[in-house]
């Protein structure tokens, strides 16, 4: 678990970066905290969920940690913010209204965001935190993206197993109805990120050709090598996983 109290961020020394790059940072750390926070939310609503689906015991508790673990982040997220000196959004300005669900049966819930959270979102985010990771020279950012790429790593592998279990036997009907769903959802990842690149040249679509080692000092990372990283994870890391549960489309 990411521990908030090991970071000093008082040997972040923003005379000695770029202050265009440090507004960015301010802007970028800013939305993170808020993407945390809707985390909390959605785990949160999860882990009641998965309680009213009967789901087991060992399934509650890492859900659970995986709260507590969402928490962190957000925090880590405000104090690199902070430490940029931008302003730390609040709670109240970033959390998302909840969706009215009631109508939607408890174990179509549990499907729908084990795959969406769990499975396709983390997928991604673990492919771009370790990017950023590998690559943050400053040693505030490179613990900061550790303590996080760490925990998102271990909710990465938790989904695959909990869908494994729950697809299990399910009649080919539903689990073609799971498969679209999960389509669309990469889909749209998959389509922002040829949005992007179909303003570059096909010579230039190579990680290699957008190094952007003076963004990822501070976390950032700008929206070409994004949309690569997105295909990469997608090819190297989900395609495969998704063949495996027999939600590939």
């Amino acid at each position: 678990m990411s521990s908030v109290l090991s970071v000093d961020f008082s040997s972040l020394d923003l005379g000695e970066l770029p202050p265009v790059l440090v507004e960015q940072a301010r802007l970028v750390w800013a939305d993170r905290v808020r993407t945390e926070y809707q985390s909390i939310q959605i785990v949160g609503r999860f882990l009641i969920e998965a309680l009213a689906a009967g789901e087991p015991l060992s399934v509650t508790r890492q859900v659970a940690e995986t709260i507590d673990e969402e928490i962190s982040h957000a925090e880590l997220c405000g104090r690199m913010c902070a430490a940029l000196g931008g302003r730390v959004p609040e709670p109240r300005e970033v959390a998302a209204p909840l969706d009215d669900l009631h109508e939607v049966p408890v174990e179509e819930r549990v499907m729908a965001s084990a795959i969406s959270l769990f499975l396709i979102a983390e997928t991604f985010s673990v492919g771009y935190l370790r990017d950023l990771e590998e690559r943050a020279s400053h040693p505030v950012t490179k613990v900061v993206l550790q303590a996080i790429v760490g925990d998102e790593a271990e909710h990465e592998a938790f989904g695959p197993e909990l869908l494994e279990r729950k697809l299990r036997g399910l009649p080919e009907g539903k689990r073609a109805a799971w498969r679209a769903f999960a389509g669309r959802l990469v889909r749209a990842h998959l389509e922002r990120a040829e949005k992007v690149l179909s303003r570059v040249p096909e010579s230039e679509r190579v990680l290699s050709r957008w190094p952007e080692s003076e963004r990822a000092t501070l976390g950032l990372l700008g929206e070409v090598r994004l949309a690569l990283l997105c295909q990469q994870t997608y090819r190297e890391r989900l395609s495969p996983t998704l063949v495996r549960l027999g939600l590939e489309g």
